[in-house]
């Protein structure tokens, strides 16, 4: 009698935990209210310039503060406590004579995003003459930024550690960037151009190799090494602009293939991850000369590629080992083109916005009429296993379903089964963006899909045969660029069923989908020149949940609480001096401005470096906020006295610089 007691007390508890998870699965859906984000695109007419190609380029910190949900990552991330290193938006306006002006923004952001893209355009439009169409966000995919601002409810829901889209947010991140892009305008100059690509190894590995090793049937899959299935090119935009009677560096915007999970998941304060470094490389290079030089690096084809960390010591000094090395290739490629700078300046840009829920006039290619989660999706990707969650049946990765595949998602283990069903298409991202942008001989490919390295080459494949002969055209993909569909894996990957496939929300042909449209989009380019085929009016409905403040306090009182001291740090980290800082509470710190410095002799280290960081701790009762600062001194470590600042200037103590 006591067994079947204790047998039904366990079933009743796993009935329990089933419809606990369901209800706070179903939650948001049932009870949040929706936002209505509405946009209008008037048509505008391209204006006569002068006879020189122009270029500008600005930055703007787009930091939030803390307690923001942080998106990549989803249940395994953490809420923001501080910043280890800001997050920033870089904006390229670039226009030749007669052409279509263009505004590429490159942003620390986990995803791109269709209405943030569309608010930007929105808010850009009386203060430049960038036309809707014209306007690309693209991204890191640093998985240390805030989520909901996406376009859809799934990933707002999903995508963080916690669920919603927050208009507040949504409105701070738009107003940025669109500062960033008026400022590019406003600063434009005369500019020269040279466009490069070159291979780096080493610094990533595939992390489904098994799914990579599947696209070549004819190989021994037992000799496919990791290091070597990667895309190893960057491809970078060179820009010099005019000062005086001469042309000076002004700035770079580039793309390679990396994923940006070099700091873990569990993790709190934001962090661009190796981005940061690549950035800041190139920049801290020139910025004796040129310190106005601004470095935008973004995503290529990186879906399968994780930065080669080394074993048991993936974080911030593995970070920056591996931003390091891609920053110093960043610069020797920057250099390289100097003797291959050109006055000329040939745009063009084709836009086509397609809602997948549609009948396709370009057809869809094998595509599903919906989209469906895969259990592998809980598995979580190679590295960032969780047991044992990630080695259960159906969620463990290279578990295909073996029977019931005649349906058009195939292979494909369903989350919760036909449960998923419940939720409506419309919640699912099915606005999509494809453009096609050409900047002399560099032909750009933003899609908003995680594009595996496999899936990447044939797709660069197929937009480069549809270009003229005769010049030495240089195709990129740009993932995750203007929203946020999932992954885009080979059918051959899509088999198995890593995690990577059971990301693929539209089914396995969502390659050939994307094959084709992008190959149509460039053939009408070439054909008819600039495409604008985004709806002139459009309206989105969205889960809302607020988490960003509703307004920001002035700078109050500050205070340093403790004398500075020592750490040892760990393997991961680094040694690192600390002290405690009081200020304003945690939802009333704006962390999108400067804040803290250390001075030493006559170099000053501010907290636009990875130097610094900023952890919230608590907020007292007398409505304080208490935060540790730290200082990670580079090698060698500054001589001389070093202090403390915080931005009103109140000293430290004096403090001896740390000894290498």
């Amino acid at each position: 009698m006591r067994i079947l007691r204790t047998r039904y007390l366990l079933l009743l508890f796993l009935f329990a935990g089933i419809i606990g998870g369901l209800l706070h699965t179903a939650w948001p859906f049932l009870f949040y209210p929706r936002q209505n984000l509405s946009f209008s695109f008037p048509v505008q007419p391209i204006t006569a310039d002068d006879s020189t190609a122009k270029a500008g380029i600005a930055e703007r910190d787009i930091t939030p503060p803390a307690g923001i949900p942080k998106f990549g990552y989803s249940a395994w991330a953490k809420d923001a406590d501080g910043f280890r290193t800001r997050l920033k938006a870089r904006a390229f306006y670039l226009k030749g004579p007669g052409q279509t002006p263009l505004a590429i923004v490159q942003l620390d952001l986990g995803s791109g995003s269709l209405v943030l893209r569309h608010r930007v355009a929105e808010l850009i439009a009386d203060h430049t003459d960038v036309p809707s169409h014209a306007v690309t966000l693209l991204v890191t995919h640093t998985h240390s930024g805030p989520g909901q601002y996406l376009g859809s409810d799934f990933y707002n829901v999903f995508g963080s550690n916690r669920p919603g889209f927050d208009p507040a947010l949504f409105e701070f991140l738009s107003q940025r960037i669109a500062d960033a892009v008026i400022d590019a305008y406003e600063s434009r100059r005369e500019a020269r151009f040279a466009v490069g690509q070159s291979d780096l190894f080493g610094v990533t590995r595939n992390r489904s190799i098994e799914a990579w090793a599947n696209n070549f049937p004819d190989r021994d899959p037992a000799n496919a090494d990791p290091m070597q299935a990667v895309n190893p090119t960057m491809t970078l935009l060179r820009i010099d602009q005019r000062q005086g009677s001469s042309f000076e560096p002004a700035g770079a915007l580039s793309l390679y293939s990396i994923h940006g999970t070099a700091i873990p998941p569990f993790t709190r304060p934001y962090h661009s991850d190796v981005w940061h470094w690549i950035s800041e490389q190139l920049e801290s290079e020139l910025a004796s000369y040129y310190p106005q030089f601004i470095h935008g690096p973004a995503q290529a084809t990186h879906a399968d590629n994780n930065p080669a960390w080394k074993e048991d010591l993936r974080g911030d000094r593995e970070a920056e080992r591996i931003g390091k090395a891609l920053g110093k290739h960043a610069s020797q490629l920057f250099h390289s083109l100097e003797s291959q700078l050109t006055d000329t300046l040939s745009t063009a840009v084709a836009s086509r916005q397609l809602d997948l829920l549609d009948d396709i006039d370009t057809g869809r290619f094998g595509l599903c009429e919906r989209a469906i989660a895969g259990a592998a999706v809980a598995g979580a990707a190679n590295g960032d296993e969780v047991f044992p969650i990630s080695y259960l049946p159906f969620l463990k990765e290279d578990w295909p379903r073996r029977v019931f595949t005649d349906n058009c998602q195939g292979v494909k283990q369903w989350m919760l089964s036909k449960l998923q069903l419940l939720l409506p298409p419309e919640r699912f991202p099915h606005q999509a963006l494809f453009q096609i942008v050409r900047i002399n001989d560099l032909v750009l490919v933003p899609l908003p899909w995680e594009i595996t390295q496999e899936s990447g080459n044939r797709l660069r494949q197929a937009v480069a045969s549809t270009l003229p002969e005769g010049s030495d055209w240089k195709v990129e993909i740009s993932s995750l660029a203007n929203g946020y569909f999932g992954y885009a894996v080979t059918p051959e990957e899509y088999a198995l069923q890593y995690y990577e496939g059971g990301h693929t929300l539209y089914g396995p042909h969502t390659l050939d989908f994307l094959i084709q449209q992008s190959e149509r989009l460039s053939r009408d380019l070439l054909q008819q020149g600039d495409i604008n085929d985004i709806p002139a009016q459009q309206t989105f409905s969205l889960l809302n949940r607020q988490y960003f403040p509703d307004s920001l306090a002035s700078p109050g009182t500050r205070r340093w609480l403790s004398e500075p001291t020592r750490h040892d740090g760990n393997a991961t980290t680094g040694p690192y001096w600390s002290l405690l800082l009081e200020a304003e509470p945690a939802d009333q710190l704006a962390l999108d401005r400067p804040l803290m410095a250390v001075h030493c002799d006559d170099k000053v280290i501010s907290d636009d470096s990875a130097e610094l960081q900023l952890l919230h701790q608590q907020d007292t009762e007398k409505g304080h906020g208490r935060y540790e600062v730290r200082w990670y001194p580079t090698t060698p470590s500054p001589s001389g006295a070093c202090r403390f600042f915080v931005s009103t200037n109140q000293p430290q103590a004096e403090l001896s610089a740390p000894l290498p």
